[in-house]
Protein backbone atom coordinates (compact mmCIF):
# COMPACT_ATOMS: atom_id res chain seq x y z
CA UNK A 1 0.00 0.00 0.00
CA UNK A 2 1.13 3.53 -0.66
CA UNK A 3 1.67 6.04 2.07
CA UNK A 4 -0.57 9.03 2.57
CA UNK A 5 1.65 11.46 0.70
CA UNK A 6 1.87 9.19 -2.34
CA UNK A 7 -1.81 9.09 -3.23
CA UNK A 8 -2.65 9.52 -6.89
CA UNK A 9 -4.25 12.95 -6.51
CA UNK A 10 -1.27 14.30 -4.58
CA UNK A 11 1.23 12.92 -7.08
CA UNK A 12 -0.60 14.67 -9.91
CA UNK A 13 -1.07 17.97 -8.09
CA UNK A 14 0.75 21.10 -9.15
CA UNK A 15 2.57 21.47 -5.83
CA UNK A 16 3.88 17.90 -5.90
CA UNK A 17 5.07 18.14 -9.50
CA UNK A 18 6.74 21.48 -8.91
CA UNK A 19 8.32 20.94 -5.48
CA UNK A 20 8.12 17.23 -4.65
CA UNK A 21 7.41 15.30 -1.48
CA UNK A 22 9.26 17.59 0.94
CA UNK A 23 6.96 20.58 0.52
CA UNK A 24 3.85 18.56 1.30
CA UNK A 25 5.46 17.17 4.45
CA UNK A 26 6.58 20.66 5.49
CA UNK A 27 3.08 22.00 4.98
CA UNK A 28 1.64 19.17 7.05
CA UNK A 29 4.10 19.69 9.92
CA UNK A 30 3.52 23.46 9.95
CA UNK A 31 -0.25 23.01 9.77
CA UNK A 32 -0.08 20.44 12.55
CA UNK A 33 1.93 22.79 14.76
CA UNK A 34 -0.42 25.71 14.09
CA UNK A 35 -3.43 23.50 14.80
CA UNK A 36 -1.82 22.37 18.07
CA UNK A 37 -1.22 25.99 19.07
CA UNK A 38 -4.73 27.04 18.01
CA UNK A 39 -6.34 24.16 19.86
CA UNK A 40 -4.46 25.12 23.02
CA UNK A 41 -5.67 28.71 22.71
CA UNK A 42 -9.24 27.74 21.99
CA UNK A 43 -9.28 25.29 24.89
CA UNK A 44 -7.92 27.98 27.21
CA UNK A 45 -10.59 30.47 26.12
CA UNK A 46 -13.34 27.78 26.26
CA UNK A 47 -14.29 27.85 22.58
CA UNK A 48 -15.55 24.29 22.34
CA UNK A 49 -16.55 24.19 18.67
CA UNK A 50 -13.38 25.90 17.48
CA UNK A 51 -11.37 23.61 19.76
CA UNK A 52 -13.00 20.58 18.14
CA UNK A 53 -12.26 21.84 14.63
CA UNK A 54 -8.62 22.62 15.37
CA UNK A 55 -8.19 19.27 17.09
CA UNK A 56 -9.60 17.47 14.04
CA UNK A 57 -7.20 19.41 11.79
CA UNK A 58 -4.33 18.46 14.10
CA UNK A 59 -5.22 14.77 14.05
CA UNK A 60 -5.65 14.71 10.27
CA UNK A 61 -2.31 16.42 9.62
CA UNK A 62 -0.38 14.29 12.08
CA UNK A 63 -2.15 11.13 10.96
CA UNK A 64 -1.03 11.82 7.40
CA UNK A 65 2.49 12.55 8.62
CA UNK A 66 2.63 9.32 10.60
CA UNK A 67 1.34 7.47 7.58
CA UNK A 68 4.03 9.02 5.40
CA UNK A 69 6.83 8.29 7.85
CA UNK A 70 5.96 4.90 9.31
CA UNK A 71 3.43 3.04 7.16
CA UNK A 72 5.79 1.74 4.48
CA UNK A 73 8.65 0.87 6.80
CA UNK A 74 7.15 0.05 10.21
CA UNK A 75 3.51 -0.97 9.80
CA UNK A 76 3.05 -2.37 13.30
CA UNK A 77 4.65 0.74 14.83
CA UNK A 78 2.28 2.89 12.74
CA UNK A 79 -0.78 1.05 14.05
CA UNK A 80 0.48 1.26 17.63
CA UNK A 81 0.98 5.01 17.23
CA UNK A 82 -2.49 5.43 15.76
CA UNK A 83 -4.14 3.39 18.49
CA UNK A 84 -2.22 4.95 21.34
CA UNK A 85 -1.99 8.57 20.20
CA UNK A 86 -5.22 8.97 18.24
CA UNK A 87 -7.81 6.42 19.34
CA UNK A 88 -7.12 6.64 23.07
CA UNK A 89 -7.27 10.48 23.28
CA UNK A 90 -10.40 10.58 21.14
CA UNK A 91 -12.05 8.02 23.43
CA UNK A 92 -11.01 10.16 26.42
CA UNK A 93 -12.58 13.23 24.83
CA UNK A 94 -15.80 11.34 24.09
CA UNK A 95 -15.99 10.06 27.67
CA UNK A 96 -15.30 13.57 28.97
CA UNK A 97 -18.00 15.08 26.75
CA UNK A 98 -20.54 12.45 27.75
CA UNK A 99 -19.69 12.89 31.41
CA UNK A 100 -20.04 16.67 31.31
CA UNK A 101 -23.28 16.55 29.36
CA UNK A 102 -25.09 13.56 30.85
CA UNK A 103 -23.18 13.01 34.14
CA UNK A 104 -22.70 9.31 33.40
CA UNK A 105 -19.93 8.89 35.93
CA UNK A 106 -20.11 10.09 39.50
CA UNK A 107 -16.53 11.34 39.47
CA UNK A 108 -14.88 14.32 37.90
CA UNK A 109 -13.63 13.30 34.46
CA UNK A 110 -11.49 16.39 33.86
CA UNK A 111 -8.34 14.31 34.34
CA UNK A 112 -9.08 12.79 30.92
CA UNK A 113 -8.31 16.11 29.26
CA UNK A 114 -4.84 15.99 30.83
CA UNK A 115 -4.26 12.64 29.12
CA UNK A 116 -5.42 14.12 25.83
CA UNK A 117 -3.01 17.07 26.04
CA UNK A 118 -0.16 14.78 27.03
CA UNK A 119 -0.77 12.45 24.09
CA UNK A 120 -1.29 15.31 21.64
CA UNK A 121 2.09 16.76 22.48
CA UNK A 122 3.81 13.36 22.31
CA UNK A 123 2.14 12.59 18.96
CA UNK A 124 3.41 15.85 17.50
CA UNK A 125 6.85 15.26 19.00
CA UNK A 126 7.13 11.78 17.42
CA UNK A 127 6.20 13.20 14.02
CA UNK A 128 8.60 16.12 14.45
CA UNK A 129 11.47 13.77 15.31
CA UNK A 130 10.63 11.57 12.30
CA UNK A 131 10.48 14.67 10.10
CA UNK A 132 13.85 15.97 11.30
CA UNK A 133 15.53 12.60 10.90
CA UNK A 134 14.09 12.30 7.40
CA UNK A 135 15.52 15.72 6.49
CA UNK A 136 18.93 14.83 7.95
CA UNK A 137 19.15 11.46 6.16
CA UNK A 138 17.92 12.68 2.80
Amino acid sequence: MASAVNFYHINNSYVYKKFGDGVILRLLIITGFLALFASALTYFYARVKLFSITLIVFYVCNGLLSSAFFYNTHVIFFYIIMAFFVAFPVMCLIIFALDTHYALFCTDASFLVVFVWLFIFLFFLINLIAFVTRIIHV
